[in-house]
């Protein structure tokens, strides 16, 4: 959605550039605010959102919200679901619910100033399941090692064609150093041992993906997505540093919501914002009711949506371990409190506590794992 707003403060910016090769004032002077509707419906069971803002000038510092709308989505057999702001511009089904086969769905916006949307009328796109998630070992285009993550998937139906995928990667941290106790360091400045509140030597991390990865089996012999590569992980990465899990989504879309998706992300690969491409508004299946002419950004989408987790460890991919570029120090005592003010080194050994180097420390990142991530285990984790 960010990339969505950036697109329509880009477009604003191109038609106030000059060709001319002058110092110019970055500010807008011409600006058409716009709402921004972001409405995804899916068949799995949940409270839906619906996020509303409106676009926002080139100088400013990020889109702003559209609180107070009211928010519905209607049905051909007579079943409205509405929905209640629960952020600023967000806002949640009051049940859950999901998107079923052969029903017509309409998204109903009315805002505060008494203007009203309505998408056109959309249904779920076909079902179809992921085959396979899966890591192999690979190189770069670039040429460096690491590991790739895949997806294959399969519509005997010949009826999916436009896939979309997004993911969420987990991954384990085991630090290469821990000691059982830390260093304190009082407010007058002394230092001293105590032992540790709480685990640093495990942690996890979880990062979603940005956006939607993008694929059509149109000009394929038959409706089959093979070896998709998600993801490449250079073999130094720290998300390989012990066990990897990828949680991945394959979205089944309608071409209108692929195509519309499609420019989006080619506008936002664009190389340069002085490009001489200058992208068209982005047509959307939302219209104003109440002026034929006013311009929306967004998409109502309807998708059926499969999920499947994969797991690895290091070693079944990779020979070597991960390469931790940690350097063991002994700080003198007035340069460690410095440090440990800075919360820049943790403890992984005494030497002499009451001589002029007592300890022996290494940066945070080596010896603390919530400097890196999180120390409570998922639900989901499997070891």
């Amino acid at each position: 959605m960010k990339k969505l707003l950036y697109f329509l403060s880009i477009c604003i910016f191109f038609t106030a550039l000059s060709s001319c090769i002058e110092e110019f004032d970055a500010a807008t002077t011409e600006f058409e605010d716009v709402i921004v509707i972001e409405a995804t419906l899916t068949n799995e069971l949940k409270n839906h959102t619906v996020k509303l803002t409106r676009t926002y000038k080139f100088e400013d510092f990020g889109p702003r919200s559209e609180s107070g709308a009211s928010v519905k989505i209607t049905t051909n057999n007579n079943i409205t679901y509405s929905f209640r702001e629960t952020g600023s511009g967000v806002y949640t089904s009051n049940e859950m619910f999901k998107a079923e086969a052969d029903v017509i769905y309409n998204l109903h916006i009315s805002t505060r100033n008494g203007q009203e949307y309505k998408s056109k009328d959309t249904q779920l796109t076909n079902i179809s399941k992921i085959d396979d998630v899966y890591a192999l070992r690979t190189k770069s285009k670039d040429g460096v090692e690491g590991i790739g993550l895949y997806v294959d998937s399969f519509d005997a139906t010949n009826r999916s064609k436009y896939y979309g995928y997004e993911y969420e990667e987990t991954y384990k941290i085991v630090v290469p150093y821990w000691f059982p106790e830390d260093l304190i360091l009082s407010p007058s400045g002394n230092i001293s041992l105590g032992p540790k509140q709480q685990e640093e030597e495990t942690c996890y991390n979880t990062i979603p993906s940005k956006g939607r990865l993008l694929m059509n089996t149109n000009l394929l012999a038959e409706d089959r997505v093979n070896r998709f590569l998600l993801k490449f992980i250079t073999e130094d990465d720290i998300r390989i540093n012990t066990r990897y899990s990828i949680l991945v989504k394959q979205y089944i879309q309608s071409r209108e919501s692929y195509n519309y998706f499609r420019v989006l992300e080619e506008f936002s690969e664009s190389q340069s914002l002085f490009s001489q491409v200058q992208p068209g508004f982005l047509a959307s299946n939302i219209f104003s009711v109440n002026n034929a002419d006013e311009k929306v950004l967004g998409f109502f989408e309807i998708s059926s949506v499969s999920e499947k987790r994969f797991f690895f460890n290091r070693e079944d991919l990779l020979d070597s371990d991960f390469p931790w570029a940690c350097t063991v120090s002994e700080p003198p005592t007035q340069r460690l409190r410095a440090l440990l003010r800075n919360d820049r080194v943790t403890l992984i050994g005494v030497l002499d506590p009451d001589g002029p180097i007592p300890y022996q420390v290494v940066d945070r990142v080596c010896g603390d794992c919530t400097a890196s991530g999180s120390n409570i285990r998922p639900n989901f984790w499997e070891d």
